[in-house]
């Protein structure tokens, strides 16, 4: 079984035991691989004390040791008991995920592969057959579900749990649907809800560019334009619960109207849609962002341009948030990150840019590390989080899914 601090906050305090544990684990999750001795320093803790939560937490099967050599070794959160499900939800798709970290494996299950799923939207009754499923998988490989993360593609409000509204003419399914509240009635186990945006950044920040920042943000282009700000090792939400949503600023007031009801905003500028219609005319227009990506890479001139274009809408949008937030690091992830140097040099040629840097010390800005399946990974971070757990290190594992077995696949939930 997965350990477990959090029976012991549901008391009427937590002892100074369990605060300890959670300051050890905040660091490891910050900071690690990292040494006890390190690890002292930076909690203020004693060495016996950091000694015994590191015993503990070894024995429940939450940490491992990397020697460096025959005296000292490095300590590395390791979840290697029970399972996760990790579920995507996108408009017309929905792709679950099984993480056993018992038996270092990993299943994959998409909509499409369930007939009575395979042509509908997505929706909250798609999302529990499909965890159920996964659940009953894990079953039979005799690993326990200990939870559940969502990662839904669209913005989350703090005040009714659902989504925003004018954002649901894209997941009509979820409209006025306080997320958390229903699916937990019926997982019964613990449950994440969260923003993919915000879970792509948090990816990042655990195994990315921005592990061990104090201020990260996180942007993620393709499709759509989403932020995720990661501040002092948790995803900051604002009060409304829709911080982070850069893709909906508006840099050109006379730009295109966009689906939340704006002009120009940077949707309209660095999305797939918008990259697409920018090479319409031209003598060699693209079908997808990936072609234009690595059409871009080849050398394509025309490719090259409105990727460094896009760069330019970015960094107009970044300028605003770093002087207000001023982060030390931002990353630049999804599809459209593919294209590397172009897009940076694209950003920081952008004037609001190099004005920024004229009149002081500007972020690091950089490409994503964590590009494919970010959200998915991010939610695997935040639920194991939850649990008192997390990992390191991604595993090879982690990466290499494996199809459900069709009997699996065709079972009813």
């Amino acid at each position: 079984m997965v350990v477990s601090l959090n029976a012991a906050r549901k008391g009427k305090g937590r002892s100074d035991r369990t605060i300890n544990v959670q300051r050890v684990l905040e660091l490891l999750r910050a900071q690690g691989p990292i040494s006890q001795a390190d690890m002292a320093r930076a909690t203020a803790l004693s060495r016996a004390t950091v000694n015994n939560i590191i015993k503990m937490l070894r024995d429940r099967g939450v940490v491992e040791f990397h020697w460096k050599n025959g005296r000292e070794a490095l300590v590395a959160l390791a979840s290697n008991r029970g399972a996760v499900i990790v579920v995507k939800v996108e408009e017309r798709c929905v792709r679950s995920s099984l993480f056993d970290f018992e038996g270092q494996m990993r299943f994959d299950l998409h909509n499409s592969e369930i007939a009575c799923w395979a042509e509908e939207p997505s929706s909250p009754p798609m999302v529990l057959d499909m965890a159920r499923r996964l659940m009953d998988a894990s079953a039979t490989h005799r690993a326990k579900v200990e939870g559940v993360a969502i990662a839904i593609e669209g913005p989350i409000e703090r005040s009714t749990g659902a989504i925003a509204p004018w954002a649901w003419q894209r997941l009509p399914e979820w409209k006025g649907v306080d997320i958390q509240k229903q699916l937990a009635r019926s997982l019964r186990v613990p449950l994440v809800v969260e923003n993919d945006a915000n879970l792509a950044a948090l990816a990042e920040w655990t195994w990315g560019t921005g592990h061990g920042s104090e201020e990260f943000l996180h942007i993620i282009c393709g499709s759509g334009v989403g932020g995720g700000l990661v501040l002092g090792g948790r995803i900051y939400r604002g009060g409304t619960g829709l911080a982070g949503e850069i893709g909906h600023m508006i840099i050109e007031e006379t730009g295109e109207l966009c689906f939340c009801g704006s002009r120009g905003c940077l949707t309209s500028f660095a999305t797939e849609h918008a990259i697409l219609a920018a090479l319409r005319n031209s003598q060699h227009p693209r079908s997808s962002l990936r072609e234009v990506v690595m059409s871009a890479q080849r050398g394509d001139a025309a490719c090259q341009r409105v990727v460094f274009e896009a760069g330019q809408h970015i960094g107009k949008a970044l300028a605003t948030v770093v002087r207000i937030l001023a982060p030390s690091v931002i990353a630049i992830g999804g599809p459209l990150a593919l294209a590397g140097e172009p897009l940076l040099e694209g950003l920081r040629s952008a004037p609001e840019i190099i004005n920024l840097r004229a009149v002081g010390e500007s972020p690091r800005f950089c490409i994503a590390q964590v590009i494919e399946e970010a959200p998915r990974l991010g939610a695997v971070a935040a639920i194991l989080a939850r649990l008192d757990t997390g990992v390191s290190e991604l595993s090879p594992w982690m990466l290499d899914p494996r199809p459900i077995p069709a009997e699996q696949t065709a079972k009813t939930a």
